[in-house]
């Protein structure tokens, strides 16, 4: 990506941040010594702890893939001193600003929680439908980073980001930024087992960037918004039978009885006819297996990304074994277009927002007056 001697230049500017730089952490994959303080209840996230401390807070996330913490974060008020007391793992001087964020769901949240001004810097930004992110960038206020996968680190390190919120994996790394003396905020949300489980990490995001109390309530209304939905969906008794998604490749993706989606269908008042598919991601099924189950599904909800919206012609051009399915004969399939819809932006800390949606799909007559955010039926 750079020249052999810009290449020097950015090492050796980051070897001499790295000498500057306070407290930036030690990488944690460790077990976590127990802390002594106020520990702030969570109600849902499984693998989120927060405890406050007298000069500090601290943060543990769970290693969802095994035993003992992916990382603890030490948020330190920058007004204050960094304290002698403190115990290993990554310092955070509170509030951040100039983030470097890798994900449109974590840029979309700061600016949900007013924060959007503490984001310096994004990548992936062709995949952000955010209008402020585009607007910054267009001003010159928020730099665009590159890819992801591969980071522009001259980029990065002119930048000088108080810290980058990325996607943790499994046996993953960062890439050159992992070579950078700037602290990692691993975003291990979207591993929690429930959605509110996952919108609740909001309260941490807010706590990094000094907008706790907007967060905080920002979690309660999704709570409150989500329970009173299940509440008026709890007494219905019909329950439309539901297919998903579309075939890709050889291999038909359904999302399994433990994933987000999986669990958001029944508690909308649907009968999810792949429930029983076992784990908390997708699991891939043959066409045979999907038609014999759904052929005579109720409702059918398709997810894409692309320039131009689907219609039933083009999915019949796509594959004509989409049209044994009762509802392609009977026109009832919903279309989400995540190209155009944030859908992926918004639901992930909006789950009330997703929840809303899928009730008026499967039970219209509960939601007379509300208009259909991401999905739209399917045109002709």
């Amino acid at each position: 990506m750079c020249g052999i001697f810009s290449y020097i230049r950015i090492t050796a500017c980051a070897l001499l941040l790295a000498i500057c730089l306070c407290g930036c952490g030690v990488p944690s994959r460790q077990t976590g010594d127990a802390i002594k303080g106020d520990t702030i209840v969570m109600q849902y996230a499984g693998l989120l702890k927060m405890v406050d401390c007298d000069s500090f807070t601290v943060a543990d996330v769970k290693n969802p893939w095994g035993q003992g913490l992916l990382q603890r974060y030490l948020l330190v008020p920058r007004s204050a001193p960094l304290p002698r007391n403190l115990p290993r793992g990554t310092v955070l001087r509170t509030p951040l600003d100039n983030l470097l964020v890798f994900s449109a769901v974590h840029a979309h949240l700061l600016y949900g929680i007013g924060a959007s001004a503490s984001i310096g810097g994004v990548c992936d930004s062709r995949y952000m439908l955010s209008p402020f992110v585009h607007e910054g960038i267009s001003r010159g206020t928020i730099v665009d980073c590159g890819s992801t996968l591969n980071a522009d680190v001259e980029r990065v390190v002119q930048l000088s980001p108080s810290a980058i919120f990325v996607l943790p994996f499994e046996n993953g790394g960062y890439g050159k930024i992992e070579s950078l003396p700037y602290p990692v905020v691993e975003c291990a949300e979207y591993m929690e087992s429930s959605p509110l489980a996952a919108a609740e990490w909001m309260r941490f995001y807010g706590r990094l960037v000094g907008r706790a109390s907007a967060a905080d309530s920002l979690f309660s209304a999704v709570c409150s918004n989500f329970e009173q939905l299940r509440s008026i969906v709890s007494d219905t008794l019909q329950r439309p039978s539901l297919l998903c998604e579309l075939k890709s490749s050889s291999a038909w993706y359904m999302p399994a009885g433990g994933s987000t989606m999986g669990q958001m269908y029944p508690m909308a008042g649907a009968d999810y006819l792949f429930s029983y598919c076992e784990g908390s991601g997708s699991v891939p099924l043959s066409f045979e297996t999907v038609l014999s189950r759904a052929a005579n599904a109720d409702v059918w909800l398709i997810k894409y990304n692309s320039d131009s919206d689907k219609s039933y012609s083009s999915l019949l051009a796509d594959f004509g074994g989409y049209a044994h399915f009762a509802p392609f004969e009977e026109r009832n399939i919903y279309a989400c277009n995540t190209g155009k819809k944030p859908f992926y932006e918004e639901t992930p800390f909006r789950p009330d927002l997703l929840l809303r949606e899928l009730v008026a799909i499967f039970h219209p007559q509960l939601l007379p007056s509300y208009k259909l955010r991401y999905y739209e039926k399917l045109q002709e």
